[in-house]
């Protein structure tokens, strides 16, 4: 009988055989006929289960052919308790001949060990083993308080999934206790206050100060957005750090921050010979007084003298800059920085043109839609009182009532309670907008 049509024959066993015995046999007889693997996927193992022994020789067989991974998959698959855990586990340990069947047979170890409670030795066999796989057990079985000690091994094996768990279970795990455990490691302990502060930049707050030092150190080109966004280092300290590290843009952050422009400023000039850096920072400022500063180091400097007047406007006096440029300088490119100023100045002086064209659009419109509001009638009701006498000023019952006079305040009078000025109001002032009526 070929392979194919064994394995037809296979799949009907378990309809055909019923009984412990009968299984038995056959296991057997694939066993002795080299074809185990035809038959292992069939043997039954909850509705019918079969001595342990015959488990146990399916499993061992495996072991000495050295196919660890068909050994592996069936101790993760069949339940633990259809064959003895401590035989097959001192059967494993027998093979383990050489360091490269002792690292395969290891990792079945681990799952034996998990299987009998003993979690404890199934990390410590992946550790030892540098399994990837002790990430699911941690997982699995909630053991995030017992790796404490471990974690720069983890980090080893795996650093951004160590650093996943460390973040995600910092209640198990606090910044204190893994920095103590990490401390002696300044790569790893950077990589994980790194993480911190990118989750909670307060839970880092402690070693704010270290931590640029680390930056400064391993990730330099995120110093500056730490240094902006952290708020408990030691200033004084950042500073010797990257002035030691000559990080001259992060030390001029730190020296505005510190409210010492001027020595930024010099920093940017002499250190980054950086003018479009000098002219952020001043803007960034607000100091006029390092304007001033500016202009005078740039006056020998014609690629300074030019970036100037290309930001020349509300931030820069082009009056004081053009004084201050010596008549024999030299500056390239002069032409087309003026020209630009020349084009700018136009433009402004368009936009302030069209600015005031719509001003007094909208005003002439609001005006004329305020004077047609003005002019138009008012009701005067039975419930209006004379603002003088306080008497009603009109009575539906009366045929004929007195004159009243409504001023642009709508204070509305008798208009014999004001014979003597008729046209002003004599609560306000206000001239009268609907005369008599």
């Amino acid at each position: 009988m070929d392979t194919n049509e064994t394995e037809k024959a296979v799949k009907l066993f378990p309809t055909v055989y019923t009984t412990s015995q009968e299984w038995a046999e056959q296991i057997l007889t694939f066993i002795q006929r080299n074809e185990l693997d035809i038959i292992t996927p069939y043997i039954p193992i909850s509705t019918l289960k079969l001595d342990s022994t015959i488990y146990e020789k399916v499993l061992n067989t495996y072991l000495t052919q050295k196919k660890y991974e068909k050994l592996k998959d069936l101790l993760i698959k069949w339940p633990s308790d259809i064959y003895n855990l401590t035989t097959i586990d001192q059967l494993i340990r027998l093979q383990m001949d050489d360091e490269r069947t002792a690292k395969a047979l290891l990792e079945c170890s681990a799952i034996i060990a998990e299987k009998q409670g003993n979690v404890s030795k199934t990390l410590d066999i992946y550790l030892k083993m540098d399994n990837i796989q002790i990430f699911q057990l941690i997982e699995r079985k909630n053991l995030h308080e017992e790796i404490l000690p471990h974690i720069e091994k983890l980090m080893s094996i795996n650093k951004n999934v160590t650093l996943d768990m460390l973040i995600n279970h910092m209640d198990k795990l606090p910044v204190r206790s893994v920095y103590n455990v990490l401390q002696k490691n300044p790569r790893y302990l950077h990589a994980y206050l790194d993480a911190v502060f990118a989750k909670n930049p307060n839970d880092s707050r402690d070693y704010h100060t270290l931590q640029v030092s680390l930056y400064a150190d391993y990730e330099p080109d995120k110093l500056m957005g730490f240094l902006r966004k952290a708020g408990n280092y030691n200033l004084q300290e950042a500073l010797a750090i990257c002035d030691k590290k000559q990080l001259h843009r992060e030390t001029v952050f730190l020296y505005g921050r510190a409210g010492n422009g001027r020595v930024a400023l010099q920093i940017i000039l002499e250190k980054l010979n950086d003018i479009e850096e000098a002219i952020k920072f001043c803007r960034e400022t607000g100091d006029q007084a390092l304007w001033t500063k500016l202009i005078e180091q740039s006056v020998d400097k014609p690629d300074f003298i030019r970036g100037l007047l290309n930001h020349a406007g509300s931030d820069i006096n082009l009056q004081q800059l053009i004084d201050t440029v010596r008549s024999d300088l030299k500056i390239p490119g002069l032409r087309d920085s003026l020209c630009k100023i020349m084009q700018d100045y136009n433009i402004q002086m368009s936009l302030s043109e069209c600015c005031r064209k719509i001003i007094v659009h909208d005003c002439l419109a609001l005006r004329k839609k305020t004077v047609t509001l003005l002019q138009s009638g008012y009701l005067v009701k039975d419930t209006d009182l004379c603002a003088k006498c306080h008497n009603p000023v009109y009575s539906p019952d009366i045929p004929t009532n007195p004159p009243v006079s409504v001023f642009f305040c709508l204070h509305i009078f008798h208009a014999k309670c004001i014979e003597l000025q008729p046209d002003v109001c004599g609560v306000c002032s206000t001239i009268s907008l609907f005369g008599s009526t």
